[in-house]
C-alpha cells in the first residue's frame, strides 16, 4: 500500500517539534502575537486531523473492497483493523470530551462569528456552554469549537485555570488519567498487531520526561504538559495527542493492509495517498510530499502531473513533489496519477492541502517594553517551529549590541545601547526549511534614559509628613527607583548631600559617602519640633547606567 513504517513519520516529527517550540515560549511574558500564533497552529492542526481522518476512511473503504474480493484471506486482518479503529476512536473521543469539558470549565458561553469573503460580518452567535444548574453542555462546546475554532476561547493567556483543572502535584488529577488512558491504548494496540507491532512507532510517549529550561532539570510527563501553561496551550496539547493517536491508527491499519497479498486480487481502483513532510510551512520554506499508489507493480514506473508539473515515480513507488512556499495561507496540491494497466493507462486524481505561515520572530523583553540606555536589558527571542540554536539575532544601530545572556537559558539575550533616545531595531535570522539565514522579522523598540530616582525617608516620599517618633528611629534616607519602575538593576547610590533644618540660618551640613545622618544631623533632629522641615539639597546619586544625578527633597516633621 506504499505506507512508510520508519522510526518516526514526518507528520509526527512536525507535530512534536511545533508543540515543543510553543511550549518553551510559555516561560516568557508572551505577547498577543504569540497567543494568536497558538490559535493559528491549533486550528491548522485540527484541520490536519480532519485530513488524516479522511485518509483513514479511504483506507477502511479499500480494506472492505479487499474483503469482498477474497474474504478468506482478508477477514483476519480486516477484523484487526476494525479493532484498531474502535480502540483509537475510544481514545480520541475521550480526549475530545476532556477538551469540551475544559472549555465549559473556563467559560460559560462562546461567541462564534462568521465573516464573508469581503470581510463583512455574516452573523454572530452566542452559544451557552453551561446550563442554569451549572451542568457542562459538552455537545454545545463541541459545536462551538467546530464552528469558531480556538478563537472562541476568551482568556487565552490565563495560566491558572488549566493547572487547576488538569494537574495535581500529589497525583490523581486529569493529566494522570489521560496518561493512563494513553498507556492502555498503546498496550492494547500492540496486542492487536502482535509481532507486527515491532515495525510500528507510536509518538504517544507518556513515560518520557520533559526538560524544564528554568529549573534545568527533568520533570514528569504530566507536569511538563499540563502544569503552568497558558489556557490556549492545553487545547493545542489535546489536539496533538489526538493527532498522534490517529497517526498511530493510520500506520497500524496500513501494516495490516500490507499483510493481505495484493498480488492475489484484481483491483478495479487504485488509491492515491499523499504523505507530506509537513502541512505547516514557514513562508520562504519548501513544501514536500510523496505521492504513493496503494497497489502498484514495483517493476514499472508511473507518472503524475501535480499542479502542472510532470513527475515520474522513483524506485520506492513514490512521486516526490517539491515546491517553494511563497504567499501565506491555505494552499492546495492537486493532480493526476497515470498508471499503466492491462486495459491501458488509467487516471487517478488526488488532492491535498497545507498551510503557509508568515515568518515571525518572537522578541520578548523580559522586564519592560523599552530598552534603557547604559544598562543590561534582558530579552528572550524565539521563532515558532525553529530550534533556538538556529536563531541568530542582531541590532541595526551603531552603539548597540546583543549578546547571549550568560546566566539565562536558551534564547535569552542581553541588549545594551549607549544611545539615550530614539529607537532600536532587533533583526532575527534563522535556518529554516533548508534555507540559511532567512530573515524572520524586524522588531522596533523605544530607547529611554533610566529615570531619576526618588528620595524616601523610611516609607515616606518627598513632600510627605513624618511622625516625630518614626523620624528619631531613622538613621538616614535612601534613593529608590520607586514602585512604578519594575526593571531589575543595581540600586542607585548616594555619594553626597547637604542637610538643613527649616532653613534656620545656619549653613548646610554636608554628608559625604552615603545617605546616613552624621552626629551633628542627629543632634539637630533630636531637638526638632513638629512643623519644622528637613531640607536635603545637592543630593549626588550614582546610577546603574554610570551617570550621576543631582536632586533635592523636603520632608515635614509631624507630631
Amino acid at each position: 500500500m506504499g505506507a512508510s513504517n520508519c522510526p518516526e513519520t514526518p507528520r509526527q516529527k512536525m507535530i512534536q517539534m511545533m508543540y515543543l517550540v510553543y511550549t518553551a515560549m510559555l516561560a516568557l511574558n508572551v505577547s498577543a502575537a504569540v497567543v494568536s500564533s497558538f490559535v493559528t497552529v491549533g486550528d491548522a492542526m485540527n484541520m490536519s486531523n480532519e485530513n488524516i481522518q479522511a485518509k483513514l476512511d479511504d483506507t477502511y473503504t479499500r480494506f472492505e473492497e479487499l474483503l469482498q474480493n477474497n474474504r478468506e484471506k482478508t477477514q483476519e486482518h480486516y477484523d484487526k483493523a476494525k479493532q484498531v479503529k474502535a480502540l483509537t476512536l475510544n481514545l480520541t473521543q475521550y480526549l475530545d470530551s476532556i477538551e469540551c469539558d475544559f472549555l465549559c470549565e473556563v467559560q460559560t458561553s462562546a461567541t462564534v462569528t462568521k465573516y464573508a469573503d469581503d470581510g463583512s460580518k455574516e452573523y454572530e452567535r452566542d452559544i451557552q456552554l453551561v446550563d442554569a444548574s451549572g451542568n457542562h453542555l459538552l455537545d454545545s462546546a463541541r459545536s462551538a469549537l467546530k464552528l469558531g475554532g480556538l478563537s472562541i476561547i476568551k482568556k487565552k493567556d490565563d495560566n491558572h485555570a488549566g493547572t487547576a483543572y488538569f494537574y495535581k502535584e500529589e497525583g490523581g488529577g486529569r493529566s494522570e488519567e489521560i496518561r493512563g488512558k494513553i498507556r492502555e491504548y498503546k498496550t492494547n494496540l500492540k496486542k492487536i498487531l502482535g509481532e507486527d507491532s515491532n515495525s510500528l512507532q507510536i509518538a504517544l510517549d507518556v513515560d518520557a520526561k520533559g526538560y524544564n529550561e528554568e529549573a534545568h532539570d527533568l520533570e514528569d510527563w504530566e507536569k511538563h504538559n499540563f502544569a503552568e501553561q497558558i489556557q490556549i496551550a492545553y487545547f493545542v496539547t489535546l489536539s496533538r495527542l489526538k493527532a498522534e493517536a490517529m497517526n498511530a491508527e493510520f500506520d497500524a491499519v496500513n501494516i495490516l493492509y500490507k499483510k493481505v497479498g495484493k498480488g492475489d486480487f484484481k483491483f478495479d481502483q487504485i488509491a492515491i495517498i499523499g504523505r507530506p513532510k509537513s502541512t505547516y510551512i514557514i513562508q520562504g520554506g519548501v513544501y514536500e510530499t510523496d505521492i504513493n499508489v496503494a497497489a502498484y507493480d514495483s517493476k514499472a514506473q508511473f507518472e503524475a502531473t501535480i499542479n502542472g508539473q510532470k513527475i515520474v515515480s522513483n524506485d520506492s513507488g513514490s512521486v516526490h513533489y517539491r515546491t517553494p512556499a511563497g504567499a501565506t495561507g491555505q494552499k492546495t496540491v492537486q493532480g493526476t496519477v497515470y498508471v499503466k494497466t492491462d486495459e491501458g493507462v488509467k487516471e487517478y486524481p488526488f488532492k491535498d492541502s497545507y498551510f503557509v505561515a508568515e515568518p515571525v520572530a518572537i522578541v520578548s523583553l523580559t522586564n519592560m517594553n523599552v530598552v534603557y540606555a547604559g544598562i543590561d536589558n534582558p530579552v528572550s527571542i524565539s521563532v515558532p517551529g525553529i530550534d533556538t540554536r538556529n536563531v541568530t539575532p542582531s541590532v541595526q544601530e551603531s552603539g548597540a549590541s546583543i549578546t547571549k545572556d550568560p546566566n539565562g537559558k536558551a534564547g535569552d539575550y542581553i541588549i545594551k545601547t549607549t544611545q539615550t533616545a530614539g529607537k532600536i531595531h532587533v533583526v532575527t535570522h534563522a535556518k529554516a526549511d533548508g534555507k540559511t539565514n532567512q530573515q524572520m522579522g524586524v522588531q522596533e523598540f523605544r530607547i529611554k534614559k533610566v529615570p531619576d530616582p526618588v528620595i524616601v525617608l523610611g516609607k515616606y516620599k518627598n513632600g510627605q509628613t513624618i511622625p516625630m517618633s518614626e523620624l528619631r528611629a531613622m538613621n538616614g534616607f535612601r534613593a529608590s527607583m520607586g514602585d512604578d519602575f519594575s526593571f531589575k538593576m543595581t540600586a542607585p547610590r548616594v555619594t553626597a548631600f547637604d542637610f538643613n533644618l527649616s532653613r534656620s540660618g545656619k549653613e548646610d551640613i554636608s554628608g559625604k559617602g552615603n545617605s546616613s545622618w552624621n552626629p551633628e544631623m542627629k543632634s539637630m533632629l533630636e531637638k526638632a519640633k513638629p512643623g519644622q522641615k528637613i531640607y536635603l539639597d545637592n543630593i549626588k546619586i550614582v546610577m546603574a547606567d554610570g551617570t550621576t544625578r543631582t536632586t533635592s527633597a523636603t520632608f515635614r516633621i509631624g507630631k
